[in-house]
């Protein structure tokens, strides 16, 4: 990737910084003593990847795959060793050692099945056990992680209670639903991390879901994922959750991973990550990824390509560290969209009997390499857009993070975050937005055409040895179902940037019976995003890699009077958008954390944030391309803009309660208020402050949860019940209206969500294991009219109310078998609740066998029965039937895929 001068130069700029701190804080460690051992479990295997910790010290190690390990530079005398391992309870012995020699300890962790236990680090200003915290955290570790073997972000994150996640769209582009909180989807109210800070300080914006910018690789460490009024604390904009992805940082044994995976589909896969020392007191991490495969849904071309490379080094001080994060990222994956499915709908909405429509494949898509390279006459003298299909939704950009955290003595401590992003992005797809009889779509043209008497309907590429466009219908253009599909083919491009910067500040202050964790803080940003559309309306017959469709209208003589389209175009650019805007952001944070005696724990915090918008959008006009209806009135730039510049204060605050009942068993509660400000996206559209749908104010919401956590060898469980409040959320649709595709943003209603979130795993025997994840939730719209109409005690689109997460899995030796089984309930894919989606349930199944020698092998089944449960209707045109009222659009889950894999471990 050729690199921006601007970044070029953050680049140098940190690291002069990363020499200076080594230079100004680091110090020569005095020759010490050595402490060696071993962790296993119980049954005396080893274990890899534990933290060996000498308390106070600042001295520590991680065991090899030997379960074996090595301190050094430990100073004289009697200290506390920490042994900890995310899944194991940690456990702790007394050690002395003596200048210039060696001591010996051995550790045996036992399980710790819900990782109660762990130290976590996100929705918290300094790390805590879950047990003692009070929110509602999950976590995931890098083997928990692989044997899920998710195709994608969001069916990773399927594993958190209180998150409902669509993932039919493909590896990049899933839908996160918080707390049954409304949205269009995307990661709305949700915050992506990684190693702490934001991937991108926008939570959404318009064709920009989150987790473009997040490839769960052989990098990962962990994920901590929070949901819940704290993490308004922790995320700008993110009251729903904060999902942290914590990258390896190696120590002070060499180690790695390799890794190789195939599939169906031609998917193949190539994992590696290498990790460990560099020198004395450096440690570093580096690995990534490459990954080709042509869809489970292939479109005719490769449908992923690409890969991610990260790297981090480390330099550790006597009272401190400096830590420099780095990524590349370049990659393409294509966006599955609703497909023709024919059904029956009840008086009440209800759906049953759900089929695909005649001759379309249950592997089938919408899209084409008939739509790759197409080009796009521009107004203007500007020459030809082509479309790159193929390249989907692509990513190519980076990012670089400098962390430093420093002991400052007297019970101080401060920590900054550095992080610079600079990203291009863009997102193509073929939309289909209506079906229609052909016959009756073409002959709706004929009786509007002076001299019209009927019409002529051909295959744009598909031509007869004259090189003429063969008849639709025809023996080498047939159809099975006589249907079109009026669709869009769009092309937009995001650039994107962002400069955040973190400073904390704490103090511990130790008052007898009560400790203090004060801590204070601040966190900026300017982030970039510019948006060019091209949206283009097209017509394509209805079928697996579909072929573009052409409508002549004919005199009473068969002579073409009028060309409806033009190469398959409907429209040539329906809708134009040329803007370019930024954000600046301003906030400062304070809270404390209390220790009160031995058992309660006060969380209390806030959060005061100003958000600064620029944005500057083309005015667009009316041009003729050519003389087909397609090329008449194309949109496109004038050459003027409309300036909107706005600002926002707002604040959160949230205070929490835990009560440590015993070692094993803890009660939390806390209540909070957050926010969410509008996007930098709405003001593309909406530019006229005195207009009603003018984007004026924040979302607020108010929430209130509470908990019991309970961990043993055998068992975990968490428990917590949860109530929530919004109002002034925006809603928006994409309409077409007289043939213009035009997006309807309106900040109205508000909502609230009664539910239940469980958290279990039960493990009765030791070769037999079960995770559980469940939500049940009562999400409604307490005061919500759109258009008129008075959605008010309706259940908020989109959202189930019961969703849930099953897994089985047997262990014997180095082998394991797993079972899983996840279940979503009927949700309406409308505010008026007349189409209700019925519920499905998924199940995968995996294997592995692991050898003593660090090779393992996997085998994975996804959607091992091959169901077609339905995640969204077509909420692009608002369920537009097209006058066919049993048949629709709507996106399906994946189908089946089968992956096998070998791995290495050192």
């Amino acid at each position: 990737m050729s690199q921006s001068p601007s970044f070029a130069r953050l680049r140098t700029i940190l690291s002069l910084i990363l020499l200076i701190a080594a230079g100004a804080v680091g110090t020569a460690s005095a020759q010490g003593a050595t402490i060696t051992g071993t962790v296993a479990d119980p049954s005396g295997a080893p274990l890899s990847s534990a933290q060996i910790v000498l308390v106070g010290t600042g001295v520590a190690a991680v065991t090899g795959s030997d379960g074996t390990y090595r301190l050094t530079n430990a100073p004289a005398g009697s200290h506390t060793l920490l042994a900890r391992l995310i899944g194991r309870r940690p456990d702790s012995a007394s050690v002395t050692v003596i200048e210039g020699q060696t001591a010996t300890h051995d550790f045996t962790l036992v399980e710790d099945p819900l990782t109660l236990e762990a130290l976590v680090v996100t929705g918290t200003r300094t790390p805590e056990r879950k047990l003692e915290s009070s929110t509602a955290i999950t976590t995931l570790n890098a083997e928990e992680v692989r044997e899920r073997a998710p195709r994608s972000t969001a069916d990773l994150l399927s594993a958190v209670p209180g998150f409902y996640v669509e993932s039919s769209g493909g590896e990049v582009g899933g839908n996160l639903f918080a707390r049954g909180l409304p949205a269009d989807g995307s990661y709305r109210y949700v915050a992506l991390m990684e190693d702490g800070m934001p991937v991108f300080d926008a939570t959404e914006l318009s064709f920009v879901n989150a987790d473009i910018f997040v490839r769960a690789d052989e990098n990962l460490d962990r994920i901590e994922a929070l949901r819940g009024g704290n993490s308004a604390l922790f995320g700008s904009n993110a009251p729903g959750g904060v999902i942290n992805f914590i990258s390896k940082t190696g120590g002070p044994t060499f180690g790695g991973t390799l890794g190789a995976t195939g599939g169906t589909s031609g998917m193949n896969r190539y994992d590696f990550n290498f990790n460990g020392p560099l020198m004395r007191d450096w440690a570093f991490s580096v690995g990534g990824f490459y990954r080709f495969d042509n869809g489970v849904r292939d479109p005719g071309f490769p449908s992923s390509v690409g890969g991610q490379l990260k790297a981090n080094v480390t330099r550790e001080f006597d009272r401190g560290f400096v830590r420099l994060y780095t990524k590349y990222l370049n990659d393409r994956n294509t966006f599955f969209l609703p497909l023709p499915i024919e059904g029956v709908f009840d008086a009440d909405g209800g759906l049953s009997e759900t089929e695909f429509v005649a001759g379309f494949p249950d592997d089938g898509t919408l899209a084409s390499r008939e739509g790759v390279d197409l080009r796009v006459p521009l107004p203007r003298n500007n020459g030809d857009l082509v479309l790159p299909l193929d390249d989907g939704q692509r990513q190519r950009g980076g990012s670089a993070q400098l962390e430093i955290g420093l002991d400052l003595g007297q019970d101080w401590s401060i920590n900054n975050r550095l992080r610079y992003m600079n990203m291009d992005h863009q997102w193509n797809a073929m939309l289909p937005f209506e079906l229609v009889d052909a016959d009756l779509w073409a002959q709706g043209f004929v009786g509007g055409t002076p001299g019209g008497a009927g019409y002529r309907l051909s295959c744009t590429n598909v031509r007869d040895a004259a090189g003429a466009k063969v008849a639709f219908g025809s023996t080498t253009c047939p159809t099975a179902n006589n249907l079109l599909t009026l669709g869009g083919e769009w092309h937009v491009e995001v650039p994107m940037s962002s400069l955040a910067n973190q400073l904390q500040l704490t103090k511990f202050v130790d008052a007898g019976s009560t400790r203090h964790t004060f801590t204070v803080g601040s966190y900026f940003s300017h982030y970039t995003a510019d948006n060019r559309w091209f949206f283009n309306d097209i017509v394509t017959d209805v079928k697996d890699q579909p072929s573009f469709v052409d409508l002549e209208v004919l005199d009473a003589a068969g002579a073409p009077v009028r060309a409806v389209t033009d190469n398959g175009f409907r429209q040539y650019l329906g809708l134009f958008v040329n803007g370019t805007g930024n954000v600046t952001i301003a906030s400062a944070f304070a809270g404390d954390q209390i220790e009160i005696g031995d058992r309660w724990r006060l969380d209390v915090g806030g959060r005061y944030e100003h958000n600064e918008v620029d944005s500057d959008v083309e005015n667009t006009a009316v041009f003729d391309v050519n003389t087909t209806d397609a090329g008449t009135g194309a949109s496109f730039g004038s050459g003027t803009f409309r300036r909107v510049n706005v600002g926002f204060d707002e604040w959160a605050a949230s205070v929490g309660l835990n009560y440590l009942l015993t070692e094993q068993a803890a009660l939390y509660v806390r209540g909070s208020r957050g926010y969410k400000m509008p996007i930098l996206s709405n003001y593309l559209f909406a530019t006229d402050p005195a207009a009603e749908s003018f984007p004026d104010q924040a979302e607020q919401l108010l929430q209130a949860e509470g908990g019991i956590k309970f961990g043993s060898q055998r068992v975990g469980v968490t428990l917590v019940g949860y109530w929530l409040q919004i109002k002034d959320f925006p809603s928006q649709d994409v309409q077409v209206v007289d043939g213009v595709t035009q997006f309807v943003t309106a900040f109205v209603g508000q909502a609230r969500t009664i539910g239940a979130e469980l958290e279990a795993v039960v493990q009765p025997v030791d070769f037999f294991r079960i995770n559980a994840s469940i939500t049940a939730q009562d999400p409604k719209y307490t005061d919500f009219f759109e258009g008129g109409e008075d959605n008010t005690g309706n259940r908020i689109r989109r959202i189930p109310r019961f969703v849930s997460d099953l897994t089985g899995t047997f262990m014997y030796g180095g082998l394991s078998l797993r079972g899983n089984w996840s279940y979503v309930g009927d949700r309406f894919s409308n505010n008026s609740n007349t189409i209700d989606l019925p519920g499905f349930g998924v199940v995968n199944a995996g294997a592995r066998y692991r050898l003593e020698n660090g090779l393992a092998f996997q085998a994975n089944a996804l959607n091992l029965l091959d169901g077609a449960g339905l995640t969204e209707g077509n909420p692009r045109v608002d369920e537009s039937l097209g006058g066919l009222s049993n048949i629709f659009l709507a996106r399906p889950i994946l189908p089946r895929t089968f992956t096998a894999g070998v791995r290495y471990d050192f």
